[in-house]
């Protein structure tokens, strides 16, 4: 591979840096300061009679195709530096004992200097879970196209590649790239013509919900938020600075960047089918279980991770299986056997709210004749009452597409012109859909009703109510109807209460 020049500009420089960052992080106080991840504006919902075993509750998760043991990344944090080697071997060692995938720091300096390969070649030590390769995305303006970073994967035998967006760290940096510029195409190229997956991921400052989108859009694999709330980057390029003005222009970012937990819940919002994981100021295994609840696929950590390998493999094998324990049995608290189960959880509660209810019931009725209004208001309140929602909304929706659901008022003339009009607009007669021969598996005795098909299209087969105070906000003369529009026949209708 013909190395770009750019590339070779830097070498040495930035392994000196690496090393520093190892020494920052572990020695001093590098967390943010006025900016929290959020995570402690939510709480569990303890449930006092889970009805599963503990030993049936499933930590596992998928990643890229391996099966995790718990969701959770050991996220990218360093390589390149003799430092670092024997960090990422235990990190790695770590990852295949309890399942967790693994992310390794940027591979930039493996361009400049192929030689430190060692520092992060760890596949052989964890074969079982994915290993995510990363390098700073501000490269692909620096020279590093998709043979760089192919070459990278290749190396390593990374699984994915996490391409981390720092501006804030790189404008602070005295050697630091900082020509972001134009480079969501190459993004997109890269995406496009990566055999692997392309993860994009912030360093500590978070990700807006309108990038989240635009990333996605441009082929990203996922996402990882990795919000303020943790380690700050500022705090630490800080630490490496001597002149007192800069240090001071790095001090007044240390609350900089928008909270994990709101990053997540946004990320979760804009795109729901997505792969998010959430990282920054996880500290331990309750803010995983959090992250999972607030919609994360994986809970990634690095501080925790770092200063624990770097005081022991014991230390960090103990920080895995407290994280896998406390994961389990938070699991088991809240009433939830699998990951998925928690991720969808109505039991993680944010400060000053009350647990959600989500409840479900069946209604069954039988009409009389065609354009039956039939009068289902004091059921639905019922339904409402009974499930004790003091704050949201009613949903009545109809099985059929022949029978409708409508709020209106009740007066018998009124009812008599609502089926008037009815007939007089999409009257009973000849439509193609009741020429029985000409459609396929019909069963023997199927009605000739092209009409009320019809008339449906100008009704609805489902309508939704506020609650609040406890109370369905119907107006004096409003009454919900299911209306009839075959012939008499087995009804069901399904009400559903959502609320607090």
């Amino acid at each position: 591979m013909a190395t770009p020049t750019s590339i070779r500009a830097d070498k040495g420089v930035t392994a000196s840096r690496k090393a520093d960052h190892i020494r920052i992080n572990v020695e001093e106080d590098v967390a943010s300061k006025g900016v929290s991840s959020g995570f402690e504006r939510y709480r569990f919902q303890h449930v006092a009679l889970p009805e599963l075993r503990l030993d049936d509750v499933d930590t596992s998760s998928s990643l890229f195709g391996y099966r995790l043991k718990a969701p959770i990344l050991i996220s990218c944090m360093t390589g390149g530096v003799p430092e670092a080697e024997g960090i990422n071997t235990v990190l790695a060692r770590t990852a295949e004992a309890y399942g967790f995938a693994l992310g390794l720091g940027s591979a930039r300096v493996l361009l400049e200097r192929p030689d430190v390969l060692s520092s992060f070649e760890v596949r052989n030590m964890a074969p079982s879970v994915p290993i995510l390769a990363n390098i700073g995305a501000v490269q692909l303006n620096k020279g590093v196209g998709v043979e760089e970073c192919r070459r990278i994967v290749d190396l390593l035998g990374a699984d994915a590649l996490v391409l981390h967006l720092n501006p804030l760290q790189e404008a602070l940096q005295p050697e630091g790239d900082t020509d972001f510029s134009d480079l969501l195409p190459k993004i997109e190229q890269l995406c496009r013509e990566l055999e692997v997956p392309v993860v994009a991921k912030e360093i500590g400052w978070g990700i807006a919900p309108d990038l989240v989108a635009r990333l996605l859009g441009v082929g990203v694999s996922a996402i990882d938020v990795a919000g303020a709330g943790g380690t700050s980057w500022s705090e630490v390029e800080r630490h490496r600075m001597s002149s007192p003005v800069r240090m001071r222009v790095a001090a007044a970012f240390a609350g900089w960047g928008i909270p994990t937990a709101e990053c997540l819940v946004e990320a979760r919002r804009v795109a729901p089918e997505a792969l998010i994981f959430a990282s920054g100021g996880i500290q331990n295994g309750i803010d995983a279980a959090k992250a999972i609840a607030l919609g994360a696929d994986v809970a990634g950590l690095a501080g925790p991770f770092l200063r624990a390998a770097s005081e022991s493999e014991g230390s960090a094998y103990e920080l895995a299986d407290e994280l896998s324990q406390v994961i389990k049995t938070a699991m088991f608290a809240t009433g939830n056997r699998t990951v998925p189960g928690l991720r969808q959880t109505s039991r993680l509660i944010a400060d000053g709210q009350s647990a959600a209810i989500v409840h479900l019931r069946r209604l069954d009725y039988q009409t009389r004749h065609a354009l039956d209004f039939v009068d289902i208001t004091d059921d639905v309140l019922g339904v409402v009452r009974d499930c004790g929602v003091h704050e949201g909304l009613v949903h009545i929706s109809s099985h059929h597409t022949t029978a409708a659901i409508r709020i209106n008022e009740n007066e018998p003339l009124l009812i008599e012109d609502f089926r008037e009009f009815l007939k007089r607009t999409v009257p009973a007669g000849d439509y193609q859909h009741n020429d029985l021969d000409r459609r396929l598996n019909i069963p023997a005795d199927e009605p000739r009703n092209g009409h009320a098909h019809i008339q449906h299209l100008l009704l609805s087969s489902n309508d939704s109510v506020p609650i609040s105070g406890g109370r369905v906000q119907l107006g004096p003369w409003q009454r919900i109807f299911l209306i009839e529009l075959d012939t008499a026949r087995e009804r069901q209708v399904t009400v559903q209460v959502l609320g607090r």
